[in-house]
């Protein structure tokens, strides 16, 4: 058997298997563009080459013209899936190509075409030759010469994009450049088949794509996905080995590192100790630049094969602003909280001193100022009060008690606040409509100070002559709901979306509005809800929704 026969057919078998033997390699990559680019332009070759071989071995002449018509439509769906390849592995969204219907169109055209040769053999005539080899030749027409002149304009585009990706990492990628020439090398045969005469006047392309599918995924796998990862910004970013070797690393980061210069093979813990000490811990790393410091914040992603680790890439980040602005916030927040305990403490002294000297002038005032001091002593109370909500509310949002909710017993809290309410509040009559139910909901330490601001609310806004507030508990199989209900002059129903707002105030009150801020901050940290109604006859019901701590569980 003729030497140049088995070599034609043994070219494009092992051009098939090579790419067959890919796929798996293929569907390993990360990224899903790229992952079905490449598994699109695989699969394409495979029966592109199986098409050429079926045309070189196939029995009759009408199953080769029939291999060669299939392996020469895949060669144009390889051409379109190696530009989706190209344009996904350089973060280039294929799915928003310009004339991407054009594009599509021009392709399903050229398919028809291909299809139709017999009848108008635009596309290749066919004839019997011996010369190099018995085979059934292939003359080609205008349309292939104006395929393939189209083809490797769409094909120069793609290497363009994977060049402008290599040369913007900035890593060192000359192994993926060769492995991209490789694959542009045989189109110097495909051109110049025709003048060779050792050489069928086919694609040899199937060749360049096997080449490069086996060094990328089976030599190079690493490092292709490094340059994917390290284009995608212009972020430092350094590649290592399993030991934390410096394989290598990108402009931004030697010039970040100038230490990293000509350190590969080196570990990165002895070349920059920055980066070394914070890859089992990714956190914030602060580099002095002077003046002022830069933060970065270091994250690494690794690299597996068959399950095993081969590498990872360090990425370094800047968030020096972000650091900035959240260490400026820790300061205002410890100046806040500072300032909010010296106040209260002087306000608390002061208020108690003001309380004290009024009690003394109990005994020599009148009937007539026994009101007016009584209404001194309640402003007295009510300003100490003030003071602790303040205290509970800045604890709720920064403070020991900003914690995660948990199962919190409802019943107790609800009748602690309800018999304290009775002895702060001896005009006013609170009932409880049927029985508190035991039951736990999804609270912490600070469901007491909704209860109590509610209930306390109730009565302090309260214009009638005896306050009255009746508190009324609801079970639904996830929810509780806490309505407490009074006979006060009751909110209109433009205020009972904003009665909750930061600085709102009851009606014509003199109140600081903080105390239903949080009832429905806290409410809202719970996972829970609070809203108002009006009542019957009058007045206002408050809602304070609480989910049960097992529907929770369960959930």
């Amino acid at each position: 058997m003729d030497l140049l026969f088995l070599g034609h057919v043994g070219v494009f078998t092992v051009s098939a298997l090579a790419c067959l033997l890919s796929l798996p390699r293929a569907r390993r990559i990360e990224h899903p563009g790229t992952r079905k680019g490449l598994i699109a332009l695989l699969l394409s070759v495979t029966v592109w080459s199986l098409g050429y071989v079926g045309y070189l071995i196939g029995p009759t002449d009408p199953l080769r013209v029939a291999s060669y018509t299939i392996g020469f439509i895949f060669a144009f769906g390889a051409v379109a899936a190696w530009v989706y390849f190209c344009a996904a592995y350089t973060g280039r969204p294929p799915r928003q190509a310009p004339y991407l219907r054009l594009m599509i169109g021009v392709f399903l055209l050229f398919v028809v075409l291909k299809l139709t040769n017999p009848y108008h053999h635009l596309f290749f005539t066919t004839e019997w030759t011996t010369d190099p080899f018995p085979h059934l030749a292939i003359q080609h027409g205008i349309l292939y010469w104006f395929t393939l002149g189209l083809s490797y304009v769409v094909i120069g585009v793609g290497f363009f994009m994977l060049i402008e990706r290599f040369d913007h990492t900035g890593t060192d990628s000359r192994p993926l450049v060769v492995l991209a020439t490789i694959t542009a090398v045989p189109a110097g045969a495909t051109v110049f088949g025709e003048q060779i005469p050792w050489l069928l006047p086919l694609m040899y392309e199937p060749t360049g794509v096997a080449v490069f599918a086996v060094g990328t995924l089976f030599v190079y796998i690493n490092r292709f996905e490094t340059v994917q990862l390290t284009g995608e910004s212009d972020e430092p970013a350094v590649f290592l080995d399993p030991d934390d070797r410096v394989r290598d690393y990108n402009r931004a980061a030697a010039a970040l590192f100038p230490s990293l210069e000509d350190s590969v093979g080196q570990r990165v813990g002895e070349i920059v100790p920055a980066i070394g000490s914070r890859l089992d811990d990714p956190g914030v790393l602060e580099i002095d630049a002077g003046e002022e410091s830069q933060y970065y914040q270091i994250s690494t992603t690794p690299f597996t094969t068959g399950g095993v680790t081969t590498g990872r890439l360090v990425t370094i980040s800047d968030v020096t602003e972000r650091e900035a602005y959240r260490r400026q916030l820790e300061e205002r927040t410890e100046q806040l909280e500072a300032l909010n305990r010296v106040v209260r403490h002087d306000i608390r002294n002061d208020m108690a001193v003001i309380r004290g000297w009024a009690e003394t002038l109990t005994p020599h005032v009148d009937p007539e100022g026994q009101d007016a001091l009584d209404r001194v002593l309640r402003k007295s109370d009510h300003v100490i009060e003030l003071t602790e909500t303040v205290r509970e509310f800045v604890e709720s949002l920064s403070g020991e008690h900003a914690i995660e909710p948990r199962p919190t017993d409802l019943r107790r809290h609800l009748q602690t606040e309800l018999e304290a309410v009775r002895e702060s509040f001896a005009e006013a009559e609170f009932r409880v409509d049927g029985e508190i139910p035991a039951v736990d909901v999804l609270a912490n330490e600070m469901l007491p100070s909704v209860f109590r601001n509610l209930l306390e609310n109730a009565v302090r806004h309260n214009d009638s002559e005896t306050p009255e507030v009746t508190v009324d508990v609801v079970e639904t199989d996830d929810l509780v709901r806490v309505r407490i209900a009074d006979n006060g002059p009751g909110i209109p129903d433009e205020q009972k979306r904003r009665i909750f707002g930061k600085g709102e105030k009851g009606l014509d009150s003199p109140g600081s509005g903080i105390g239903l801020y949080l009832v429905y901050t806290l409410t809202e940290q719970f996972g829970g809800d609070a809203w108002v109604e009006d009542n019957d006859p009058r007045g206002a019901v408050f809602v304070v929704e609480l989910v049960k701590a097992d529907a929770a569980e369960s959930s």
